[in-house]
């Protein structure tokens, strides 16, 4: 059996550790809701809340992390493999930089008070403004491509 397949069936393993983990974490949510006499988990006190969530909460995000890391194994082993895939990734990559640079750059930051009474610096404004053009950036370029790739289709059928 290669590493593959052996990540595949863990993966499997962990979401399904995780959808179990789900429900006990829903009820015992429910719980203390009814508990409480509230009708949202925001209202829970946070002292009876964490006493119940906490270790469900470190577990599902302890899964997490070894669900990431094996994605990581998976996708790296594959790349090492196939040097031209490589070469492709790391294409996409700068150009995946590249457009955040340029959004980064383009945005405006300006000390922003929150409905909390904080205040959003303007170095977290302007990531904010810089994940927004990000975002539609990409969208643009997403939308450019499925069209392209539809006119090219028709034209050649």
């Amino acid at each position: 059996m290669n590493i593959s397949k052996i990540l595949s069936y863990v993966v499997l393993a962990i979401g399904a550790i995780g959808i179990g983990l789900w429900f006990v974490m829903n009820g015992a949510i429910s719980g203390l809701l009814e508990q409480n006499g509230v009708t949202e988990a925001r209202e829970i006190p946070l002292s009876e809340s964490s006493a119940a969530i906490g270790p469900l909460y470190n577990l599902t995000l302890v899964i997490f992390v070894l669900a990431l890391v094996a994605t990581l194994v998976t996708v790296l082993s594959s790349l090492v493999k196939n040097p031209a895939s490589l070469k492709k990734t790391l294409i996409g990559l700068v150009l995946f930089l590249v457009v955040i640079a340029v959004s980064y750059f383009s945005a405006a930051g300006v000390e922003t008070p929150m409905k909390d009474g904080e205040v959003l610096s303007a170095n977290g404004a302007k990531w904010v403004g810089a994940g927004l053009n990000a975002f539609y950036i990409l969208a643009i370029v997403a939308v450019g491509a499925m069209i392209a790739s539809g006119v090219k289709k028709a034209i050649s059928n």
